[in-house]
């Protein structure tokens, strides 16, 4: 009987990520201070850091296994014109962990109550890379009065996330429970041997400063010492639930966003039209949604080219400011 995988980029990635045990032989490097401030949200710490005046505040949303420093250099240019404020989830860099990792539901209750505890007022405009197009979506469908736009950052459609069930593919969304739970269930029995930690930081990471870059490495290193393989498949899971919720409400009529102010952007160095496809389509919840291409930018969009992403918040923000007028 095979389940496992397919060759799908967000399956392959979660399944890495989580079953990555530290490897004994690594030592540990101590933590450097935080970039920001540690937000008390009940019994519970999270790491946030805003710069820059003025609203919309942008906060940003980071891919699996991404971090806050990964925003480094988009948020020293969008603070040139408005407030930006990037975050670790739980369990990521300097934010405590809690009840899972990942999960959509835990991901939402923590960045309300975060913002709200740390004196940030609504509006937002939200902007998510790779997985963390999932959650800024699932933000807006929980809190769509406290959202004027979106930025998907070479976000995860809701295709993309694949399995092979008894040698079949199928997509994450098409998958019940038990299915999803049996995928997960030799990893979790047998897990994969330990590997040794990352010691250098790899492209495009390497475009930040060098002082954030040896942050960047503890975060990356910790993180991964410290994940068990039991709670990635109840994070597929929720990923599954969300993804199928959000897809039933895209097909469900035209513009399912109305006019809200949008803008995908996709990477250049993509040859996977069917993807591309997909990514293109996530344009069309909103009549006033648009795709970009960021021709020289692989996945991390953000740490390529910031600029474009960039580019992206201040159109955004213009087109949310000019719509608060009409």
């Amino acid at each position: 009987m095979s389940r496992g995988f397919t060759s799908i980029a967000a399956a392959l990635l979660l399944l890495n990520i989580f079953s990555a045990p530290i490897h004994a032989q690594v030592p540990e490097q101590s933590a450097p201070a935080p970039l920001g401030d540690v937000v008390d949200i009940g019994g519970r710490k999270l790491h946030l850091r805003c710069i820059g005046k003025g609203g919309p505040t942008v906060v940003t949303e980071n891919g699996a296994g991404g971090f806050s420093i990964d925003w480094f250099l988009v948020q020293k240019q969008v603070s040139s014109f408005t407030r930006i404020c990037s975050y670790d989830r739980a369990g990521y860099a300097w934010s405590d962990r809690g009840p899972t990792i990942d999960t959509v539901e835990q991901t939402m209750d923590d960045l309300h109550l975060l913002l709200h505890a740390a004196s940030i007022p609504a509006p937002y405009i939200l902007v998510g890379q790779s997985i963390g197009g999932l959650y800024i979506r699932a933000y807006q469908r929980r809190y769509p009065e406290e959202v004027v736009g979106l930025v998907l950052v070479d976000a995860t459609p809701e295709e993309d996330l694949g399995y092979t069930v008894n040698g079949v593919d199928k997509t994450g969304i098409t998958m019940t429970y038990a299915e999803m739970e049996s995928v997960y269930a030799p990893y979790i029995k047998n897990p994969p041997p330990p590997r040794t930690l990352p010691d250098k930081v790899e492209e495009p990471r390497d475009r930040l400063p060098p002082e954030l870059q040896t942050a960047r490495l503890w975060a990356e290193r910790n993180f991964l010492a410290h994940i068990d393989m039991p709670h990635s498949w109840i994070t597929a899971e929720s990923w599954k639930e969300e993804f199928a919720g959000l897809r039933r409400l895209r097909l469900a009529k035209p513009n399912v966003l109305g006019n809200l102010p949008l803008i995908v952007i996709a990477r250049g160095r993509r040859t996977d039209p069917v993807l591309s496809k997909r990514e293109a389509e996530l344009a069309t919840m909103s009549s006033a949604g648009s795709e970009r291409i960021a021709s020289e930018s692989d996945h991390e969009i953000h740490l390529y080219q910031p600029e474009v992403v960039t580019r992206a918040i201040q159109d955004v923000k213009a087109m949310a400011e000019h719509k608060a007028r009409q």
